[in-house]
């Protein structure tokens, strides 16, 4: 098996053709490993490319989608019509992951995605959210604040101003979130709100259970 790769703006692609084996797929974990360590968010693997594609392969896929899930990252595969594609529709992996016919549709995808991104900044714990906050991905914003809340850090800073719509699930885990920082003695400060999402928290009575700053510096020094 080879496996190339690109840079497809914030998502990563990794072009694989020959045989996925056994023996590849050990190689294709490694890789994987090593982009998610060096904090990939997004991955594009394109398998339609391949010529076979073993169920060690298929484990292989659904550790990094796991991993990358666990980092508030995304898998997309890619297959176009074919023996490949029949075979990751069979195991169920189009129910777990985007499954796209081209790389041009899983990198729009990739683009308009959810996303977030863990930084710490002058010491203090930053996540950085884009996207929508619907229902499939408001647990997503809910485990990551909860990964660092759970530690003994004292403060962490959710940055919503890419945040284009908050749904009533999305108010649910900043609620959650809110109560644990409580329990813990923590400070939860929300930053960068939009117009649309300043207004579904004002509505909502939202506004009035965290502090507030329009600037990512601003709620850094509060």
């Amino acid at each position: 098996m080879r496996a190339v790769q690109s840079d497809l703006g914030d998502a990563q692609l990794l072009t694989l053709t020959g045989r996925l084996d056994a023996e590849s797929a050990l190689e294709l974990e490694q890789q994987c490993e090593r982009l998610i360590t060096r904090e990939t968010r997004m991955l594009i693997i394109n398998v339609g490319t391949l010529d076979y594609l073993s169920s060690a392969g298929l484990r292989t896929l659904l550790g990094a989608g796991k991993k990358l899930q666990n980092n508030a990252g995304k898998l997309l595969l890619v297959a176009a019509s074919g023996p490949v594609r029949q075979i990751v529709e069979v195991a169920g992996f189009d129910k777990i992951f985007p499954l796209c016919a081209t790389v041009e549709e899983a990198a729009k995808k990739a683009s308009a995605s959810f996303q977030i991104r863990h930084t710490n900044q002058w010491g203090v714990d930053v996540l950085n959210v884009s996207g929508r906050v619907d229902a499939e991905r408001a647990p997503e914003l809910e485990q990551a604040g909860r990964a660092i809340l759970v530690k003994d850090d004292l403060k962490l800073v959710l940055n919503l101003s890419a945040v284009q719509y908050l749904s009533s699930a999305g108010l649910c885990a900043l609620l959650n979130l809110a109560k644990l920082a409580k329990s813990r003695q923590c400070r939860l400060t929300l930053c960068g709100l939009t117009p649309a999402v300043r207004q579904i928290l004002t509505v909502s009575g939202f506004d009035k259970l965290f502090p507030i700053r329009e600037e990512l510096s601003e709620a850094l020094v509060d």
